[in-house]
């Protein structure tokens, strides 16, 4: 018992040492915790929630019809960009792109109903100026985005027209139906050249409205499989045919027709009814998030920040700290000491884990009270989460400061760490983009798994990935192991 409490007190009283050591740096600990704050406070307040307005210019040929639907087409992209103007002079307008006054140049097809007519498909050209790959790739959505529109507009045109036609068919519908009733009144009085020469001229409307079938939708058989218009008519062709060879079956016939027919006039009515727009594009898309709430870009990055500070403060501190032991001599007073390994360890441990959690704390304070940034999920498994990070941010902090000489390199490897973290620990980008080799190395990194961790809790409101924590602990307690066996080596070597 008695050698259990000597421990103790040997262990807390690195708590004291580490603090006074960290209070006689009040500039290193106001640059390691406040100047990410105001970096992160400056692009929280700086950042843009839309997209940047994209100045551009049109280039139309000198066509009318498709001038005036390229003007048409500009005046509905004016939330996303700048429309410049639409202009006959491409080069002109390249010129502008590349003197920086334009950001895109849109140039439209010389002529596009010829190469529409031979078979193939015209193409719409989009010029830039961007090095940006984030900017490129919007570039080459906004193509897609446009492409689509512009073919939009052709379609609702011709739906446009077609409507029209339908609605000259829906009257040759009219007038056929009539004449299906003329003729089974002729037949029901004994009139048969009456009737004949109604079918007849029934046959004719039919074979008019075949031409214009296609503007007419399509109908569902008795079977259900869907039947074309122009194969309905042509039935109906036949019918009739039996119907003149046939006066017997001739009003059965035409009452099946007459019914067809009342089916096809229905169907060019809703067809009419119908908006082109409706038609062109019957889908639209809505889209949001499960979890209630939306999540800004800062949101986004926030938690990431957090773990990357976290570990680049608690690293910093270590390693400086050990280092220093190690060039005063104090490392040598160690080894005379009645004072193990283990014991130097946990009580170094303790002490950072202390300084470190009540820097994080207010941190935290900031990010969520001052930055708004959401909290929906589990506080105890936030704390858990920061706890982990902790843990084996100090365990990396001691492998660091006892690869490291001097000063200048333990803050060097420091900076080697950091820049591993934010390149491979999906802080800038995510890991799903790397190769199979690098996110092997970047799983290898304690900050993959506390940022992971810390999204999901703040953002998402989940625990989604339980793996991360356990993952994370393991990382620190190999870390800590590692720590032990190359500070026993420091402290007990000849």
């Amino acid at each position: 018992m008695g050698e259990a409490w000597r421990s103790l007190i040997r262990v807390s009283s690195f708590l004291r040492k580490e603090i006074v050591e960290v209070l006689r740096q009040p500039r290193l600990v106001l640059t390691l915790v406040l100047g990410p704050f105001l970096i992160l406070l400056l692009f929280a307040a700086g950042l843009k929630e839309f997209d940047p307005p994209v100045r551009t210019a049109f280039v139309a040929p000198e066509d009318d019809r498709l001038a005036q639907m390229v003007e048409e087409f500009a005046e509905g992209q004016q939330e996303r960009l700048i429309v410049e103007g639409v202009t006959q002079d491409e080069e002109a307008a390249l010129d502008r792109l590349r003197n920086g006054t334009l950001d895109l140049v849109v140039v439209f097809p010389q002529d596009a109903v010829g190469t529409i007519r031979g078979n193939e498909r015209a193409t719409i050209v989009l010029y830039h100026n961007q090095i940006d790959p984030v900017e490129t790739r919007a570039i080459v959505l906004f193509a897609r985005t446009a492409v689509d529109q512009a073919n939009q507009q052709v379609l609702q045109a011709a739906v446009e027209e077609g409507q029209l036609e339908a609605g000259d068919a829906g009257e040759r519908i009219t007038v056929a139906r009539e004449r299906v009733d003329l003729a089974r009144a002729a037949l029901e009085v004994a009139e048969d050249a009456e009737a004949q020469r109604q079918i007849g001229l029934l046959r004719a409307d039919i074979a008019l409205l075949a031409g214009a079938a296609l503007l007419v939708p399509g109908m569902v058989a008795a079977d259900g499989e869907e039947v074309s218009n122009r194969e309905r008519l042509q039935a109906i062709a036949e019918q009739l045919d039996a119907a003149a060879e046939n006066p017997d079956q001739a009003l059965a016939e035409l009452g099946e027709i007459d019914a067809e027919l009342a089916q096809l006039e229905a169907g060019a009515q809703v067809f009419r009814g119908l908006s082109p727009q409706v038609i062109v594009t019957p889908f639209t898309a809505q889209v949001e998030r499960v979890a209630a709430g939306s999540v800004r870009l800062q949101d986004f990055y926030a938690p990431a920040v957090l773990v990357l500070l976290m570990q680049h403060m608690v690293v910093t501190f270590v390693g400086l700290s050990v280092v220093r032991e190690e060039q005063l001599g104090t490392t040598e007073l160690f080894r005379i000491a009645p004072l193990g390994t283990v014991e130097t360890l946990l009580g170094k441990y303790i002490a950072y884990t202390l300084i470190s959690g009540f820097v994080t704390a207010a941190l935290l304070a900031l990010l969520i009270f001052g930055l708004g940034v959401p909290m929906a999920g589990s506080w105890a498994v936030l704390v858990a989460g920061v706890a982990a990070v902790l843990f084996a941010s100090i365990g990396l902090g001691f492998i660091v400061a006892l690869l490291a000489r001097t000063d200048s390199q333990a803050v060097q490897y420091a900076m080697m760490v950091l820049l591993a973290n934010i390149f491979l620990s999906g802080f800038l980008i995510s890991l799903e983009r790397f190769l199979p080799l690098a996110r092997g190395v970047a799983w290898l990194l304690p900050a993959t798994y506390g940022i992971q961790l810390l999204r999901s809790v703040m953002l998402r409101g989940t625990a989604d990935q339980p793996l991360l924590l356990a993952a994370l602990v393991g990382i620190g307690g190999v870390l800590f192991v590692l720590s032990w066996v190359m500070l026993r080596r420091r402290m007990f070597r000849a």
